[in-house]
């Protein structure tokens, strides 16, 4: 095989997928360090690897289902504008970063004919539009060990490194004033409570008791959460919930913080020790900053979707569901992972950006 020069990576999907990706970048971007590596993302999940180093281009669309019903039409002629703009790249290679057979990812891979189309076969064998089709074995792998696989026609063996995520400068210092406006120079540990599956969330009085045990030790706690109504049919969110905790446990220990964009999410996480969170997108992007995770998963595959490459604790109940976690099991796993003998002298300063 000749060596790749211009490699497109094509996935489309959800926010924790795509950090699970970024180890790919990485690892492809130290064998070829000269090659022209590009990506295709969706609007809502491209703050992800917006400063991802790895990365000499991102390609980016609107989903139409995440824009208002007037505007879907213009989304459609801007994405036959993208696929012109792709065909004129002329990458020698595509890379369907899915673990499983990627027909959407097809949908744009297809009408780069220059490319080689690299992508896994389906479970019953269909590779259509194939051109190096790899075959999934039954062994129980985490996520980013499915996708290396990908790397392999293109000469990278070796084992995945770690996931990465950088805060966006400005953001960042943005993010920190805050926090230094509340808490002096003290890292704060951050509680972030939105989940999207149901079985993944845990209840008010959960979080309220917990709030309050580590605030009594001296904790600074900075709490996330997706802002909306929970009723909101396109963009659910978690601001009740969030308004019950914050009068509930509210003291100058405490610091509400909305995460109104992916950029302030990756910001916040990044300017704190360490998480208290569930399994879900906000997860694996601290694990990709390489924060210390207790992590909540209720009915989903630890095995598979567990942080990659950080210190974490995984609670899950026999139940899978989060709902039955004791408040007693959450603070002892977040007293093992969050040592008190440095959790109010650490300075802020030394939890920089994971841009190196």
């Amino acid at each position: 095989m000749s060596e790749p020069k211009r490699i497109l990576f094509i996935r489309r999907d959800n926010i924790g997928d795509l950090v699970c990706t970024t180890p790919l970048f990485a690892a492809l971007r130290a064998r070829y360090p000269k090659a022209h590596i590009a990506l295709l993302a969706n609007t809502y999940c491209a703050p992800v690897v917006a400063c991802n180093p790895d990365l000499d281009h991102i390609y980016v669309y609107a989903k139409a289902k995440h824009l208002p019903a007037a505007q879907r039409p213009r989304a459609y002629w801007a994405r036959v504008r993208l696929v012109q703009e792709l065909r004129a790249a002329r990458f020698d290679h595509v890379v369907l970063a899915a673990a499983s057979y990627y027909a959407r990812g097809l949908e744009f891979a297809r009408w780069l004919p220059t490319a080689r189309i690299i992508g896994f076969a389906s479970e019953s064998g269909i590779r259509r539009s194939l051109d190096i089709a790899l075959r999934r074995d039954t062994q129980p792998r985490h996520e980013v060990e499915d996708l290396f696989q990908l790397l392999e026609p293109l000469g990278v063996t070796d084992d995945p490194p770690a996931a990465r995520v950088v805060a966006e400068p400005a953001r960042r210092a943005q993010v920190r004033s805050l926090i230094e406006a509340a808490f002096e120079s003290v890292a704060p540990l951050a509680v972030h409570i939105s989940a999207r599956h149901p079985t993944n969330r845990w209840h008010a009085d959960g979080y309220e008791a917990l709030i309050r045990a580590l605030t009594a030790q001296g904790r600074k706690i900075l709490l996330l959460w997706s802002p909306g109504e929970v009723n909101d049919p396109a963009h659910p969110g978690d601001d009740a919930l969030a308004r019950r905790i914050t009068q509930a446990a509210g003291n100058r220990s405490l610091l509400a913080l909305p995460t109104r964009d992916l950029g302030t999410l990756i910001a916040a996480l990044d300017a704190c020790q360490g998480a208290i969170l569930s399994d879900g997108g906000a997860m694996h992007i601290a694990a990709a900053l390489r924060k210390p995770l207790v992590c909540f998963f209720g009915n989903s595959d630890a095995r598979r979707w567990h942080p990659w490459q950080c210190p974490h604790v995984i609670l899950q109940p026999e139940s899978r569901n989060v709902g039955d976690l004791a408040v007693e099991r959450v603070l002892e796993a977040a007293e093992a992972l969050f040592p008190q003998n440095q959790e109010t002298t650490t300075s802020l300063g030394r939890y920089k950006s994971n841009d190196s």
